[in-house]
């Protein structure tokens, strides 16, 4: 069985990928560019502080 940092790291890395989609689609498609920007954020953030800080706790 997968522990709880493992499956929070895995949801987070998914959530991210279809962020990062998500605002290459609006990007593509003319949307408003705070939107677009916020969600390239919004997937960085999934994609790199929560499994690091993730990681980080787990160490510990």
């Amino acid at each position: 069985m997968l522990s709880t940092p493992v499956l929070v790291t895995i949801v987070s890395v998914c959530i991210g990928f279809v962020l990062f989609v998500l605002a290459a689609s609006g990007a593509r498609g003319q949307w408003d560019k705070r939107l677009v920007i916020g969600l390239l954020i919004a997937a960085v953030l999934c994609l790199t502080a929560v499994p690091l800080s993730v990681a980080l706790s787990a160490a510990v």
